[in-house]
């Protein structure tokens, strides 16, 4: 949601990198990480992310704001550094070790370092912070 508002409030040259930008800083505040749940519990969260996120991107483009497909790059761009684990979870399923952050590529161990706090409790600043957005979106796109 954060992406989709940069888009829709920020001039096209510069909110390409502040959109991926804003997936490091909003990684930089406490989020839940692990729930603890199991994979399929993990794949089944991902899942509805997923799905939430294409849910988004359909009202986005059927309502049509000015700069609509901004918002729609911007949600994406911002959603983006996260495909980078998608290995990490395949070979966690499939029962390899992945390799330490420090052999990792760069972003990686950026984005590593980036989330200092995921514990459960970090789940109150993600709820809030979705309510928020939320409320953004919905005022952005009405007018």
């Amino acid at each position: 949601m954060t992406g989709a508002i940069i888009g829709l409030s920020v001039a096209a040259p510069v909110a390409i990198p502040l959109a991926l930008a804003s997936h490091f800083a909003l990684d930089a505040l406490p989020h839940e990480g692990n729930l603890g749940l199991s994979h399929k519990g993990n794949t089944a969260l991902l899942s509805v992310d997923i799905a939430l996120c294409f849910v988004l991107v359909v009202i986005i483009f059927a309502i049509r704001p000015q700069y609509w497909w901004l918002a729609i790059l911007c949600a994406f761009l911002a959603t983006s550094p996260d495909f980078m684990w998608m290995s990490v979870h395949k070979n966690h399923a499939k029962g390899k070790t992945p390799k330490p952050i420090s052999e990792r590529h760069v972003v990686v161990r950026l984005h590593h370092k980036v989330q200092w706090f995921q514990q459960p409790v970090g789940l109150i600043v993600e709820v809030a912070w979705a309510i928020i957005t939320g409320l953004c979106l919905y005022f952005l796109l009405r007018s």
